[in-house]
């Protein structure tokens, strides 16, 4: 089986989206610092490309746990994610030893003109959370969103959960684009 290979693409101003097959996460860059959202399916040497973009001081963040969202987690010190996702980012990533910082909805992250607002919209996982970037009207929907299936089959999976999460967003507002972590990307 031939590696997996990371594409990196800019999507608009101050975002790139870093593809390894299906999924996708993304750096999003601020004036004063920058954003990973989620660290991919396959370990790649994701420092190194984030400095080819900016040398900003970094903060990273998993939009949940699932394994196909945290494979480059160990090259970080420092993971934000909403607590309820620890365990499963730990059964996903045994041998981690960075630090997980929680994260709630009440969370924002101000990167220098561009603040991105965690969402909560458990149901895909327990934690599940979007990022709303009020500013620029865009949502990184992590799994919550996408245009094709999110998968609601196995036990960290609420449908019912995520249907009120769904409802939530709609009444939220506040963005024209989704970026998803996969499928089409961007989704009106």
């Amino acid at each position: 089986m031939e590696p997996t290979t990371t594409t990196v693409k800019k999507i608009s101003s101050g975002v790139w989206a870093l593809e390894q097959e299906m999924v996708r996460c993304f750096l999003i860059v601020g004036q004063q610092r920058a954003m990973l959202l989620d660290t991919g399916a396959v370990p790649c040497d994701l420092p190194a490309l984030i400095r080819e973009i900016t040398p900003l001081p970094l903060v990273v963040l998993n939009t949940h746990g699932d394994g196909d969202h945290t494979a480059g987690d160990h090259y970080f010190p420092d993971i934000h994610a909403h607590p309820d996702e620890f365990p499963i980012i730990r059964r996903f990533r045994p041998e981690l030893s960075c630090t997980l910082h929680p994260i709630t909805g009440l969370s924002s992250f101000d990167l220098g003109g561009r603040v991105l607002q965690v969402i909560e919209t458990p149901g895909h996982t327990p934690g599940s959370i979007c990022l709303l970037d009020h500013k620029n009207r865009i949502l990184f929907s992590g799994d919550t969103l996408s245009y094709g299936p999110v998968f609601l089959s196995g036990d960290h999976r609420d449908i019912h959960t995520y249907r009120s999460s769904l409802v939530k967003l709609m009444a939220l507002g506040g963005f024209d684009t989704i970026y998803p972590c996969h499928g089409t990307c961007p989704v009106s």
